[in-house]
């Protein structure tokens, strides 16, 4: 993970009752990213900084389109990343662009488009379905996560209640699946947080010695809990890996 800065530079059109005006821009974009390229990054820097950056300009014609851009040049600035540890939930809107430009969450929607509140639910979801590798597209896969409860008319709500959801750098990060068999957020979050070289996340917990199933299962027991997942002292699978 680096933090690259692209230059970039274009015209952008602003519509007019008579036709078009075209402004010339110039910009220099620090993003996060695994590599040097411009490969996924392209999207990201069309539809979700540049808007944010032309608005952004004094004195200068609305935007409406972009006419014409090209990155001229891609540096590396350094190794740091500033969202590393924050809360997904508290990130503001640059913020939760730049979580989607960092692991190509194409789901997070589009500056000035959703409403802070739930452009933040859709990042944290589409953190735990991609990076963390948590299966949650199914009503079947849901009804086995603590942190979707369920509703008094039967609906499955997303809450992650007292859990914390914080950005990590996965290094080596290849957005590969995997498949798991986990129950609560912290193992999951544990489990992104150990990548091995090879790039594949590495998949943490006991070995099974059937009562955790049991469990899991609803019976005898409850959801193990975040600190008993982090304290290695709950009873969860090592699922195999692909």
């Amino acid at each position: 993970m680096a933090i690259f800065e692209y230059t970039v530079e274009g015209v952008y059109e602003t519509d007019k009752g008579n036709g078009k005006d075209y402004t010339p821009f110039n910009f220099k974009i620090k993003l996060p990213r695994f590599e040097k390229q411009e490969k996924g990054a392209c999207t990201h820097i069309l539809r979700r900084f540049l808007p944010i950056l032309i608005k952004n300009m004094k004195n200068k014609p609305l935007l409406s389109g972009i006419r014409h851009w090209v990155i001229t040049d891609i540096q590396k600035v350094n190794d740091d990343f500033p969202l590393e540890g924050k809360e997904i939930k508290d990130l503001n809107e640059y913020e939760l662009q730049e979580l989607a430009c960092m692991y190509d969450l194409f789901e997070i929607p589009l500056p000035s488009t959703t409403a802070i509140s739930e452009l933040r639910e859709i990042a944290q979801k589409a953190y735990m379905k991609k990076v963390l590798q948590i299966p949650m597209e199914k009503i079947e896969d849901q009804e086995k996560l603590s942190f979707f409860k369920r509703q008094p008319d039967g609906s499955l709500k997303f809450d992650l209640g007292d859990e914390v959801l914080k950005v990590e750098i996965v290094d080596n990060y290849i957005g590969k699946k995997v498949e798991v068999k986990k129950k609560s957020l912290g193992d999951f979050i544990k489990s992104a947080g150990q990548a091995v070289a090879n790039g594949v996340l590495a998949i943490t917990g006991n070995v099974d010695n059937g009562q955790g199933q049991q469990n899991s299962n609803g019976e005898g027991g409850q959801f193990p809990s975040l600190n008993d997942l982090q304290n290695g002292t709950a009873n969860v699978q090592n699922p195999p890996l692909n």
